[in-house]
């Protein structure tokens, strides 16, 4: 049996291994360093930039480009992290042979080496290990046993870090250059570095180190991603053929039966899928070469990076910086995620034609089935902790059964993008079911894909409502507001939020992001000085109470004027105070009511915004006001008005005839304190903004308490001020916090 080798002619064969150019195959001579972190002889480098028609340099391994400095290849920077392997090899040959090791430090060269310095890089003797341990000079000097260096030689062998000098002074280059990102040397800051921001390397290179050593975060999180790609590449590779197996078998049970008749169409049937698994196969295999690609650049750049951090010196590492810096961004920029996700897959099936005896040309094809989706349930009343189900099935090969395996579905939240995976379950004869169960209410979409590509109709639209006793959680926040007073929807779920403070009108995505704004501010007719109150009506046209001149205003979606009326008064059509507006539908015809806050009353307009009518007085009785501040209304017609001053909600008919009331002051559940805003979704619950106990209370129609959430403050979830209140088909509730200048989402 051959001797085990030792662990030091272990490490040298390690060590040898990476001192050998992948070019040449010999010890690197003048070694360079490439942008993809890769390292080759200066000469070999040359030769590839002489070979190449464009005069261009590329890496042998990665094949990613190098740009070449003026002054060529020789201006690439020097891998110095070499040199320290090439010493760490020479202490390494000596380890092999330790009975043989003289003391290197003493003049007694005759004496024999028991230990090693890691500071003196040197083998001394025990004399000198004593000295070591007793003269000052020495203190903090690493000292070990030739065995614990036999055991841990790389890690023991110190890099030798010299400072660089200014190739213009020819003085030690100490001082990093924060302006130009280089290393200089004194002379440097008088002439060409003049008024630059500048400090000493050994100050500065820690926070430098620890931006380069961050930089790689990225790179470590791609890498991962590279190695679990091949992972999943080499499955899928093994699924593909284990797939094309049983579509094989498959294919020979059915010629079995037709015996010699159908001989000659097996053949070219088996020949069709075997073109088609190796196509497969083939463009898997340029997919993992790409993906072998990507792990090679970001493993070499993580290996080089730590490597020059570790043995580098400070110096050498900041003139290196911008360069590897720049690198290594490039390196993550140009990632792209979806070169990792495999491009094929087990899709491949053999469809048999019905008319297997009378037409053998027909018998059978190799194909990918395509499906379509029908929903099992109205996913418009998909329930947050609900089940809900789709049912698929084939459309051109309803006897094909795709493998579950290759049907995948995702739920996405449109406002946090949360994803819930999905079940698919096989139910036989070409149909499927998919289940879900949301945990996050809001519009989302149903993502559904064979084979990785979407089947059509895919996104599907998905209104998920949160059970009213889980509402209160704030799902997103809309900040840098200046007073918002009022919120609106449109049918693009558009947030539409008058400002106070700033006199505007704007309008968000449903994520929250600012698309557009009616900055009209004025006094001229069709401008704003004080919007306070908002409503869309059914063609989606934007409806805006001005408090401050005393109008209702009527916009276009895209933010044209469309009417103004009202002015300052007590007669037909005018304002004491107008607060906030609402659109009712009844029976085809369409109503616009406006709060009047200082005449105690609500005016009634029709569809073209003539006056039809108002009622109320101030008052505390059926029908009478105190300070009412916002309108609502529900399916039926009926109209909600939130009397602010009374601590009430009052109910009436669509022409102003009073129905019922609920509500009574005070702080526990069902109880009102100045109720300012007042909203009801499309199940008639109704939603009560308290601007006294800083909260939302949650009613039915007929006035029964059912949940209230938030408290005052300013932290999330909390209120001052909220004055705008609304609700989506999906019960997402949006509350204007106007004391905090945000509006706040709620699921």
């Amino acid at each position: 049996m051959a001797e085990r080798p030792s662990a030091a002619q272990e490490a040298l064969s390690k060590v040898e291994d990476q001192l050998s150019c992948l070019v040449c195959l010999k010890p690197y001579t003048n070694p360079r360093l490439l942008s993809c972190f890769h390292v080759y002889c200066q000469h070999c480098l040359e030769d590839i930039v002489a070979h190449n028609r464009q005069g261009q340099l590329e890496c042998p391994k990665c094949r990613r480009p190098t740009p070449l400095p003026p002054t060529g290849v020789s201006g690439l920077q020097a891998a110095f992290n070499i040199h320290h392997l090439f010493d760490i090899q020479e202490t390494l040959k000596k380890v092999k042979e330790p009975q043989k090791l003289a003391c290197e430090k003493c003049s007694k060269t005759t004496r024999k080496a028991t230990s090693f310095c890691r500071q003196c890089t040197k083998f001394i003797c025990d004399l000198c290990t004593n000295i070591h341990k007793e003269y000052e000079e020495f203190e903090g000097h690493e000292v070990v046993t030739i065995e614990k260096v036999e055991g841990d030689l790389i890690r023991l062998v110190s890099p030798k870090k010299t400072s660089s000098r200014c190739p213009k002074h020819d003085d030690i280059m100490r001082l990093y250059c924060e302006t130009c990102g280089e290393v200089i040397c004194i002379n440097c800051t008088v002439q060409i570095h003049k008024d630059h921001k500048y400090c000493v390397i050994a100050d500065t290179f820690e926070s430098h180190k620890k931006e380069i050593l961050d930089s790689l975060g990225p790179v470590e999180k791609q890498l991962e991603a590279t190695d679990t790609a091949l992972v999943n590449l080499e499955g899928r590779h093994a699924e593909i053929i284990e797939h094309g197996g049983k579509i094989a078998t498959n294919v020979h049970s059915k010629f079995d039966e037709l015996h010699q008749a159908l001989y000659a169409l097996e053949g070219e049937l088996m020949a069709e899928l075997e073109g088609h698994t190796q196509q497969q196969l083939k463009s898997l295999s340029a997919q993992r070469e790409e993906v072998e690609i990507l792990q090679t650049q970001r493993s070499s750049c993580l290996h080089f990076v730590r490597e020059i951090i570790r043995t580098g010196s400070p110096g050498d590492v900041l003139k290196m910086k911008q360069g590897v810096v720049k690198q290594v961004r490039e390196l993550v920029d140009t990632f792209d995620p979806n070169t990792l996700e495999p491009r094929e897959t087990t899709n491949t099936c053999f469809v048999p034609s019905a008319q297997l005896v009378k037409d053998c040309k027909e018998f059978g094809a190799i194909g990918i089935p395509s499906v379509t989706v029908t929903p099992t349930k109205r996913l418009d009343k998909t329930r947050v902790q609900g089940s809900t189900s789709l049912r698929f099935s084939n459309t051109n090969h309803p006897l094909i059964q795709i493998p579950s395996l290759n049907i995948k579905a995702e739920l996405i939240s449109k406002s946090t993008n949360q994803t819930t995976n999905c079940v698919v379950k096989e139910r036989g004869k070409g149909e499927y079911e998919i289940s879900y169960q949301p945990t996050v209410g809001g519009a989302s979409e149903l993502i559904v894909r064979v084979g990785g590509e979407e089947v059509a109709g895919s996104p599907f639209p998905v209104a998920v409502k949160t059970p009213i006793d889980k509402l209160g959680t704030v799902i997103k926040t809309i900040n840098d507001l200046k007073k918002p007073h009022g919120v609106a929807l449109n049918q693009a779920r558009e947030i539409i939020v008058p400002e106070q403070g700033a006199g505007i009108v704007s309008i968000f995505s449903p994520t929250g992001d600012k698309l557009r704004t009616l900055d009209t501010r004025g006094t001229a007719v069709g401008k704003m000085k004080n919007p306070c109150g908002v409503a869309v009506d059914g063609d989606d046209n934007i409806l805006v109470v001005d408090g401050g001149n005393y109008r209702l205003l009527k916009f276009s979606r895209g933010g044209d004027m469309i009417a103004a009326v009202g002015s300052h008064g007590d007669g037909p059509g005018q304002f004491n105070y107008p607060n906030c507006v609402c659109v009712n539908s009844v029976n085809g015809k369409v109503y616009t009511y406006v709060v009047d806050n200082g005449a105690h009353c609500v005016h009634i307009f029709n569809s073209d915004l003539t006056f039809s009518s108002k009622f109320g007085s101030k008052g505390s009785g059926n029908g009478q006001f105190n300070r009412p501040w916002d309108v609502a209304s529900d399916r039926s017609g009926c109209v909600y008005v939130a009397d602010a001053g009374n601590t009430r909600v009052q109910v009436f008919t669509p022409d102003g005839g009073y129905l019922r009331q609920f509500g009574k002051k005070g702080g526990g559940n069902g109880e009102l304190y100045y109720p300012a805003c007042i909203c009801v979704d499309c199940d008639d619950l109704v939603y009560v903004a308290e601007y006294g106990n800083k909260r939302v209370s949650v009613f039915t129609y007929e006035g029964v308490f059912l949940k209230s959430f938030v408290s005052p403050g300013s932290g999330p979830g909390q209120f001052n001020s909220p004055y705008g209140i609304a609700v989506d088909q999906c019960g997402v509730v949006y509350v204007c916090d106007n004391g905090n200048n945000r509006v706040q989402i709620f699921s």
